[in-house]
């Protein structure tokens, strides 16, 4: 009787990430799925078959590529994840199923994949020098140096202006407000900045002064509407 053999007889199969699993909104990420075979053998036909999964479950097209593959020997296949357009947690599933030396093998292996919406930070640089010059800019968020966001302005001339964006894909800051500032290789400050993250002091108080009118209105409304009671004539003309 041939019996259908699982992962734990491969020496090792998994999903990993290269380089992190968070990746921005419509953007790409890489990850590894390496198979290997701890027993000698003359034959391996391993087909694979990757898959992204939403939270709900649900399958999305054309978020793993390839979709499907073979191994014909013990290595690593590269799967290239497409982020959706909607931040969220997703899952990218590979199964695997086939024979080793005429031997039945399958089984699966995941890993998560997070969306986020990146943070765009933005800064303006102007040589207030005299000569052309070259500028490092960084960011610093709450205090704290944004790792990779180092950018170089080569041959700034005198007087010239160049904008330095930065997308930084994240999922380390928490709800409110943040603050961060621009500053050169010397930690000269070149502009500061915040932004929110969720509901903000001024999305709330919009929302109450909205509340006020809308409040206000259905008053003014009650007043206007409001019947008037017919008590007769005044005495003088009675």
């Amino acid at each position: 009787m041939i019996t259908v053999s699982d992962e734990s007889d491969a020496e090792y199969f998994n999903v990993e990430p290269v380089d992190g699993y968070i990746v921005k909104t419509g953007g790409s990420i890489n990850y590894e799925a390496p198979f290997y075979y701890q027993d000698s053998y003359t034959e391996m036909n391993i087909n694979f078959n990757a898959y992204l999964f939403n939270s709900n479950g649900d399958k999305i097209a054309d978020g793993a590529s390839p979709s499907t593959g073979k191994y014909t020997d013990n290595g690593v296949k590269k799967i290239k994840v497409t982020a959706p357009k909607s931040a969220g947690m997703y899952r990218l599933v590979v199964d695997y199923e086939g024979t080793i030396d005429d031997v039945p093998f399958k089984g699966s292996s995941q890993a998560a994949v997070r969306v986020v919406v990146p943070i765009t930070l933005n800064a303006e640089v102007t040589n207030t020098g005299d000569v052309t010059s070259s500028i490092t800019v960084s960011f610093i968020v709450d205090d704290n140096i944004v790792e990779g966001s180092e950018t170089t302005l080569d041959d700034l001339a005198p007087g010239s202006k160049k904008t330095v964006t930065y997308e930084w894909v994240t999922d380390s800051l928490g709800e409110g407000r943040h603050t961060y500032k621009a500053v050169t290789a010397d930690d000269v400050v070149l502009s500061k900045g915040e932004f929110y993250i969720g509901h903000d002091d001024y999305q709330w108080a919009t929302m109450v002064i909205a509340l006020l009118f809308i409040v206000l209105i259905v008053a003014l409304l009650y007043i206007v509407r409001k019947p008037v009671k017919n008590y007769g004539k005044p005495k003088g003309r009675r």
